[in-house]
């Protein structure tokens, strides 16, 4: 199954979600920003300006990446994953799939994109046996802890992180915000 076809019928009427192509990294980058920009309004982010193209597409490629797109029209979001082991060269990690972005076009947002782009890292964790998929998020704001609660995830308390939980958390945990204000999620499947 080629990536153009592997979640077909999972997105919202008008929208395709695939898997990224080359050459799409600036326009992510661009919506990785727009995203950006409602976390800094919620007091979360210290600075909603994108990662240099470099530090992005460094990002972007130590990760699978899923693509939402407007039929005839170019991305409206995405999500990257990728095994937690190999995220922290820690092979107790591996059997949790990593979600470390998700990011949807504000002018496109509250239509189920998201929702969908969850739901093909959820599908893809399934297909490669990961028993679990984790991610870190903006604590106590509906649009980040209350999304994934929502879709079937559950808070992790710091004293049950395992040392892989915590190597990444730390490596989120974006300049300027207290980590406490974060929290780390898993959805067991």
């Amino acid at each position: 199954m080629n990536g153009r076809k592997a979640f077909k019928g999972m997105a919202p009427d008008g929208i395709h979600i695939r898997m990224m192509e080359p050459g799409e990294a600036e326009a992510l980058r661009a919506i990785d920003g727009r995203a950006g920009r409602l976390l800094a309004e919620a007091g979360h982010l210290f600075d909603a300006e994108p990662a240099s193209i470099p530090e992005f597409v460094a990002f972007l490629l130590r990760h699978e990446v899923f693509v939402a797109e407007e039929k005839g029209g170019g991305p409206v979001g995405f999500a990257a994953a990728a095994d937690l082991g190999s995220l922290t060269d820690d092979p107790a990690g591996s059997g949790c799939y990593w979600l470390s972005g998700l990011s949807v076009d504000p002018a496109h947002g509250r239509r189920g994109i998201g929702s969908a782009l969850l739901g093909a890292v959820v599908k893809r964790a399934g297909w490669f046996f990961h028993r679990a998929v984790g991610l870190s998020t903006a604590r106590d704001i509906p649009f980040n802890e209350g999304f994934y609660a929502a879709r079937g995830f559950l808070r992790v308390e710091a004293a049950d992180w395992t040392p892989p939980l915590a190597a990444r958390f730390a490596a989120e945990v974006p300049r300027g915000v207290d980590p406490a204000r974060r929290v780390v999620m898993v959805r067991w499947i």
